[in-house]
This record gives C-alpha cells, sequence and structure tokens, in this order.
C-alpha cells in the first residue's frame, strides 16, 4: 500500500499560546501592564482587609475570611453535585 511506504516523519506542534503570542508579536510594555494590573490587585486586597478591621474588628474580618475560604474550598463539591445526575432523570 501507499500509506504503508511513506517514510515516517516526526512532526512538532507548538502550543497555542506560544503560536499565538509569535502571530501577534506580544509587545514589551505587556508584562510591564500585567505587573501593574497584580500590583495593584494585591493593594486593593490588603486595603479591604485593613478597612473591614478597622471598620468591623478582628473578629468579624477573621470569620468573613474564613466563610471566603470555604466557599472556594467547598465550591468543587457543590458544582459536582449539581451537575451529577442518576439514571431515570
Amino acid at each position: 500500500m501507499i500509506i504503508d511506504s511513506a517514510p515516517a516523519r516526526e512532526i512538532t506542534i507548538p502550543s497555542a499560546a506560544t503560536a499565538c503570542a509569535k502571530a501577534i508579536g506580544m509587545p514589551t510594555s505587556f508584562g510591564i501592564v500585567h505587573a501593574f494590573t497584580i500590583a495593584t490587585a494585591v493593594g486593593l486586597q490588603l486595603l479591604g482587609l485593613y478597612a473591614v478591621a478597622v471598620t468591623f474588628g478582628a473578629w468579624t474580618t477573621l470569620a468573613l475570611y474564613a466563610v471566603g475560604g470555604l466557599a472556594v474550598v467547598l465550591r468543587p463539591l457543590v458544582v459536582w453535585r449539581a451537575t451529577s445526575c442518576s439514571p431515570g432523570e
């Protein structure tokens, strides 16, 4: 057959992100903007933590962060329970 006689070649496929970045030609200022965005987000988180602690006190702040942490931890369980289906439904 023709397919059996064809020589084997190694084909490399670049990842989509690498190919896209090379095709677009990301400017170097993108890294600066990304770093500035992350620094702003961290600063706003710390400012919010300070505002809650000053306004409501340390125990309320701890409780709010505990509820937020539980929400992050339990989210996959809630999604799994909501999307699971049993036979006959």
